[in-house]
């Protein structure tokens, strides 16, 4: 095949990749599960690599993401192996130490839950799901940019990622929501799902629900779920456009404020969330450019 024919022929495919993964929307919607996720990704990637060599590499390299879900499934019960004991109280100290004796996801539902979703919860359920799709979508967005900024961003998502797992292990947490089930604090709802509906995300909402049903229900502390978008926002702050940094900035704080309305996070399970991104971020960054030094 002529040089000059592998763009089209690849743009082609791409098209056709485009057209198919919206049947497969129409038809089954929205892929939220991280492995079809992982899989859509690559697809993507493999068919954007066509004439180029080892175009089979984004498996290969996506595959520790892989690994860290199945790792994320047995932390309930390697916890509960340990013999651990379960932390109910700390964080909700914490957050009354922060807020003067007031905990914020009681004073945000007694002041926002509305039976009837409100315009705001279509944000939040938005940021909610974006968890299970975003720090993958940024991952292929660098590899096909820039595999260097893809091996630099895998490396800080996967140490942040058994960072947090092995403290889930060592230190589980219970959450707001099952805080107000035992009576630690008043009763909350765990809403984070509301607004799913009106977006047409019933088959996330599935999801999300099932999932909440059977994974570890007590990897609080810290919240990943922050974690995650502090990590996103540190790595591509430097590599967009201003124009794009308010959203890198928003995305955070949308976050913080969906998983402690929602019931799923104290702030001090955001902070400490947060904190573990900016460790994970200069720990890689001093590593790196010692490396950089070295060579």
């Amino acid at each position: 095949m002529p040089e000059e024919w592998r763009p089209l022929l690849r743009a082609a495919a791409l098209a056709l990749y485009a057209c198919v993964f919206v049947v497969a929307v129409k038809v089954y919607g929205l892929p939220f599960e991280r492995e079809q996720v992982i899989l859509w990704v690559c697809g993507a990637l493999l068919i954007a690599s066509l004439g180029k060599e080892r175009p089979w590499r984004a498996f290969v390299d996506f595959l520790p993401f892989v690994l860290l879900m199945a790792v994320y499934d047995v932390t309930r019960g390697a916890a509960e192996t340990l013999g651990m004991p379960l932390q109910w109280t700390p964080q909700l100290e914490a957050d009354k130490l922060l807020f003067g004796d007031t905990v914020p996801t009681v004073w945000l539902q007694e002041r926002l839950l509305q039976p009837e979703t409100q315009w705001w919860q279509l944000i939040t359920a938005a940021t909610y799901v974006s968890h299970f799709v975003a720090p993958f979508a940024v991952a292929g967005f660098l590899w096909i940019r820039s595999r260097s900024a893809f091996v630099g961003y895998a490396r800080r998502f996967l140490t942040l990622s058994y960072v947090g797992l092995g403290t889930y292990i060592l230190l589980p947490a219970a959450p707001p929501w099952r805080a107000a089930q035992v009576g630690f604090i008043e009763p909350v709802e765990r809403s984070s799902t509301q607004g799913f509906t009106e977006l047409g995300l019933e088959r996330a909402e599935s999801l999300v629900e099932k999932g909440q049903d059977t994974v570890n229900l007590y990897a609080a502390l810290p919240s990943l779920h922050a974690a995650y978008t502090m990590l996103i926002a540190a790595f591509l702050w430097g590599r967009v456009a201003p124009l794009w940094r308010p959203l890198l900035l928003a995305y955070p704080l949308l976050m913080c404020f969906t998983l402690v309305y929602g019931a799923e996070h104290y702030v001090s399970d955001v902070l400490l969330g947060w904190a573990y991104a900016g460790v994970v971020m200069l720990g890689w960054g001093l590593w790196e450019r010692r490396a950089t030094k070295v060579s």
